[in-house]
């Protein structure tokens, strides 16, 4: 029950930190541990709409000059996933299929 209670407020914090503060909602996944992380990620994923019961594999991309974060993640299904948490904005979710199509490759590091 804990550890559900704990999702929930880490899924609130991310949710609230992307719309209302310097990039907390980034912030937080960095300070999660992995298994923290793919929760929370997973639970990004199924309220955007997307099918994806838990993130197998979870990698940040990198960031970009307005400081949005972009993690991908795969799901146990095989579905792969670009979320980009801004600063100030509402986190968006892309399939990774779809970043292919403009030639952004997931679970590669931005180059600088």
């Amino acid at each position: 029950m804990k550890m559900v209670k704990t999702v929930w407020i880490s899924l609130l914090s991310l949710t609230l930190a992307a719309t209302a503060f310097a990039n907390e909602g980034h912030q937080l996944l960095l300070s999660q541990t992995k298994a923290e992380r793919a929760t929370t990620l997973a639970g990004i994923l199924q309220t955007s709409g997307k099918t994806c019961a838990t993130v197998s594999r979870s990698f940040l991309q990198g960031t970009d000059e307005n400081q949005a974060a972009y993690w991908n993640a795969e799901c146990s299904g095989g579905e792969t996933y670009v979320i980009q948490i801004p600063v100030s904005t509402q986190t968006r979710v892309l399939e990774c299929k779809i970043m292919a199509m403009i030639g952004v490759k997931c679970f590669t590091r931005f180059e600088n």
